[in-house]
């Protein structure tokens, strides 16, 4: 072997040990950061569900913090099945591209070739697939339409049910097909039952038989719905909420269509998940031409990008590097999953407690991942607030909102937090507490308009009928694409008149 040789041969070996070293310290610091945060959420007593992180296609970081139930109460752990809600979109995707790569449908395929009683003409499964579509919320036709035979029952809808008064009630569309982007779980609900139309087969099924069963995720099955626990599925995790008291937890587990397949009702577990973005990533799952088409950005009419694809949020720009992504929040659950696939690093996030901690979550996984130190949580002014009109009274809670509403380093003070606070509060029946804290939102923040218009929806039930429209006005003139305060707004005049 020459001198030279030899040399460059050193060199590649240098080179790899130090990068090597460098890669591994930096594996080390980023486990170290990631113990010291989920130790500093422990100490002050928050969760913080189920966490996995993967760098190079190796998992760095997997941790199991919180409660998997509430009664009897049990813990997570590592293969703790938690439902995904909106992150089973992309699992509806991939359907349809099976079913694409079969030769059993196209993309631009008129959705009522397939479904026949689909009452509109010109809805494409490609439109479904980039909320395109138009069509209105299923959960809005459900609430205003559903008649419940037996009034002590707890229903459980899937997709026959809902589609059956879907067709029946037929609803105008929010949009002409293309038209906008407007996210929408009636389409995917619509896309599960065309996979089961053309397959003649389960969704469930075809998506064990054909997608997770493949790739070794056994863990994953879209869940038939039962509110008790389940013995045939023992790690299955309930959602759960802490208390306005702030003192007691309360399940948050049911709703009335827990049992719409396409888009939620997966669980799954964070070994599943990561085996589901490595197969996406080494395209295991399906081929190459196939995932491109699947993260290329849909389009509206007039050419603009949306920035989504068959079921994933697309985080970057043509020739960038692919980052895909989706988050979920249905009852008690809040979710995320993040794939970088050409990098091959990722993470998920999966947590049951009502999206409590949810933020600062996902945003100290992104800062240690990215080299940075955790930041603790800042404390909630309107869980403080809470707790104190349980304990005192409203203008106690108020008293203190004032003392530290501009110390934004420690609390967190927002709009938002405040209006959660007032409906809260009117759950409970407190209506004379939620009117004082919608009022103190429109003294804090009067240039929001929502916010008399959720002061109106207060003093309507206090009975200020009067006040109520003067409210629901003046949050249409503030912002006149607030259609809901217009409606509340006529509805309510054209009912005084007539008194």
């Amino acid at each position: 072997m020459t001198f030279l040789k030899q040399l460059v041969l050193v060199c590649l070996v240098s080179a790899c040990f130090f990068s090597c070293k460098t890669d591994t310290e930096t594996s080390i610091n980023q486990t170290a950061s990631f113990n010291i945060f989920i130790d500093a959420m422990k100490a002050e007593g928050l969760s913080t569900g189920n966490i996995l992180v993967y760098e190079n296609g190796e998992v760095v970081f997997k941790s199991s913090n919180g409660l998997r139930s509430i009664s009897p109460v049990d813990s997570l752990d590592i293969n703790s099945q938690f439902r995904l809600a909106s992150v089973s979109k992309q699992f509806t995707g991939m359907a349809i591209m099976k079913l694409k790569e079969a030769g059993q449908l196209d993309y631009d395929q008129k959705v009522n070739t397939i479904l026949t009683d689909f009452p509109y003409d010109h809805i494409t499964i490609r439109q479904l697939l980039h909320h395109t579509s138009g069509l209105t919320d299923y959960e809005r036709v459900i609430a205003n339409n559903f008649v419940k035979e037996d009034t002590t029952k707890q229903y459980i809808l899937g997709n026959d049910e809902i589609l059956d008064v879907f067709y029946h009630v037929n609803p105008e569309l929010d949009f002409q097909p293309g038209d906008k982007w407007e996210y929408s779980n009636t389409g995917y609900l619509v896309l599960a039952s065309i996979v089961e139309k053309i397959s003649g087969q389960h969704f469930r099924t075809f998506l064990k038989e054909q997608i997770t069963d493949p790739i070794g995720m056994y863990n994953t099955v879209l869940y038939q719905y039962q509110i008790a626990a389940d013995e045939k599925m023992p790690h299955r995790v309930f959602g759960y909420g802490l208390a306005l008291n702030q003192k007691d937890f309360i399940l948050n587990d049911y709703n009335i269509v827990n049992d719409v397949r396409g888009d939620g009702g997966i669980y799954s577990t964070l070994e599943d998940l990561y085996k589901w973005n490595m197969a996406l990533a080494n395209q295991t799952i399906i081929s190459k031409a196939y995932l491109d088409e699947a993260w290329t950005s849909g389009k509206t009419n007039d050419g603009e990008n949306t920035g989504y694809g068959f079921g994933w949020f697309l985080d970057y720009n043509p020739g960038e590097p692919k980052v895909i992504s989706h988050s979920g929040g249905w009852v008690g659950f809040a979710t995320f999953l993040h794939n970088e696939v050409d990098a091959k690093n990722g993470f998920v996030i999966l947590t049951n407690d009502s999206g409590e901690n949810f933020g600062t979550i996902y945003d100290n996984v992104k800062r240690i991942t990215a080299g940075e130190n955790y930041q603790a949580p800042r404390k909630s002014v309107y869980k403080e607030m809470a707790k104190r009109i349980y304990d005192n009274d409203v203008k106690d809670a108020i008293r203190f909102y004032h003392e530290v509403k501009t110390d934004t380093i420690a609390y967190d003070v927002s709009e938002g937090d405040n209006n959660r606070l007032g409906y809260l509060l009117l759950n409970e029946n407190k209506v004379d507490d939620a009117l004082a804290v919608f009022k103190l939102n429109t003294v804090e923040f009067p240039k929001s308009a929502n916010v008399y218009d959720s002061y109106a929806d207060a003093l309507l039930i206090q009975g200020d009928s009067i006040n109520a429209l003067k409210n629901f006005e003046k949050c249409y003139e503030m912002d006149n694409t607030l259609m809901y305060a217009k409606e509340k707004a006529d509805a309510l005049e054209k009912a005084l008149s007539k008194s």
